[in-house]
């Protein structure tokens, strides 16, 4: 398999998951009269958005753009998680904050607000918000070079009339964006105590 027929590849399979997801997803079902429910929904169908755009831009080879898209979904994925188990636990009012009463913590305060949550019944996260930080990965600070305009990718512009991307690189944000998916996926069917499609969906990942 050649490094393009690699990168189809994971396209392909991305848009099978998109495909399997979605069809899950019965809307006029899903019960949106609760704020958090509502909020998480919400997030999850800004997410889908970003998530089929950068698979466009990826197919078209406008890879610097899709990265940009890349970090709005990691924060609006770890905004999700953080409404469900943080905000929720403190009664907080949704309306608050998308009328700008309240603002959100930052990216960081937000994931180590998860990382120290320990549920009664769920537990802790295991480090799972911490892979994105400085001390992990560092997903959001690569991410947003490229929204910021500095450091090695203003260079690689600045340098080069055109910037290209090594295999690696473009398999790893693909499969960093379908993780994110699935585990959004899992954290709508939770919020909406949807017990048999939870297990499907596990069960889905597993075979990957």
């Amino acid at each position: 398999m050649n490094n393009n027929q690699k990168i189809q590849y994971i396209l392909k399979d991305i848009n099978k998951s998109l495909t399997f997801i979605h069809e899950f997803i019965d809307e006029p079902s899903l019960k949106l009269d609760d704020q958090y429910k509502k909020i998480n929904y919400t997030y999850f169908r800004m997410f889908c958005c970003h998530f089929e755009s950068l698979l466009i831009l990826t197919t078209n080879n406008h890879f610097s753009s899709a990265i940009l898209l890349a970090r709005t979904m990691l924060e609006l994925f770890v905004k999700s998680y953080y409404f469900e188990f943080i905000e929720k636990g403190k009664g907080s009012n949704v309306t608050d904050f998308l009328d700008g009463k309240k603002d959100f913590p930052t990216f960081f305060a937000m994931t180590k607000a998860l990382e120290e949550y320990n549920g009664n019944s769920f537990g802790d996260f295991k480090e799972s918000f911490k892979q994105f930080t400085k001390s992990g990965l560092a997903s959001y600070e690569k991410f947003s070079l490229f929204s910021h305009g500095r450091g090695e990718v203003l260079k690689g512009f600045y340098e080069h009339k055109n910037i290209s991307y090594t295999t690696e690189q473009i398999s790893d944000v693909l499969l960093t964006a379908k993780g994110l998916f699935e585990q959004l996926s899992l954290l709508l069917f939770f919020t909406q105590n949807k017990v048999y499609e939870i297990g499907l969906v596990l069960e889905k990942f597993k075979q990957v």
